[in-house]
């Protein structure tokens, strides 16, 4: 029996909030800040989608999905994703505020950024590795800036829509956000060989 509409959104809801929990607990940790999802909304897209309004930061990651790789990516605005990096410094919440306004980011900020990815990418293989029984991992493939209604560069398979999750997520004191999520969707396991 073929899977309904209503039963594919469902399923993509509960794994873009598995992820996105996921990072937020694990981000959460170490930067020392409590990072919270508040709210979330699933579909599906045959195109990548891109951050509207402001510079944003593209966290990208590769997916293997039965050893075949596809790519995604989350996009954060870029004073919240500055944030993380600076937070990651561990610097104080003054200096935090102070520095969200910055435009152009210095090489510490840099390898702050990239080292946020890589915990973005470990906290989506961890997620997918419990979802999808090892079927699926992930892992980091570095950060883009993004101007104001681009979309982030990443190779698409044809034919494999993507699962976006829009969420609305809060760092610490700052004012919410939306975090903007692109993952490949995962078609169910092949039914097993019979003995």
């Amino acid at each position: 029996m073929q899977p309904t509409h209503s039963d594919t959104l469902e399923q993509d809801s509960a794994v873009c909030e598995a992820l996105l929990r996921r990072i937020c607990d694990d981000l959460g940790m170490f930067l020392d800040r409590p990072l919270t999802l508040e709210s979330l909304q699933a579909q599906r897209s045959a195109n990548k989608l891109a951050g509207e309004r402001c510079v944003h930061i593209a966290f990208k990651f590769g997916v293997t999905i039965d050893g075949v790789a596809q790519h995604g990516a989350i996009l954060v605005p870029l004073g919240d994703a500055i944030s993380f990096s600076c937070y990651l410094m561990m610097m104080t919440d003054e200096v935090v505020s102070s520095r969200r306004k910055d435009k152009e980011l210095d090489r510490a900020q840099k390898d702050a950024m990239v080292e946020v990815c890589n915990l973005i990418g470990g906290s989506i293989d961890g997620a997918l590795r419990d979802l999808y029984q090892k079927r699926v991992s992930a892992r980091s493939e570095g950060c883009q800036g993004l101007r104001a209604g681009a979309a982030p560069a990443f190779e698409r398979s044809p034919g494999v829509d993507l699962v976006v999750g829009r969420a609305k997520v809060k760092l610490h004191t700052f004012p919410a956000f939306e975090m903007l999520l692109m993952l490949p969707a995962v078609a169910p396991a092949p039914p097993a060989a019979a003995a």
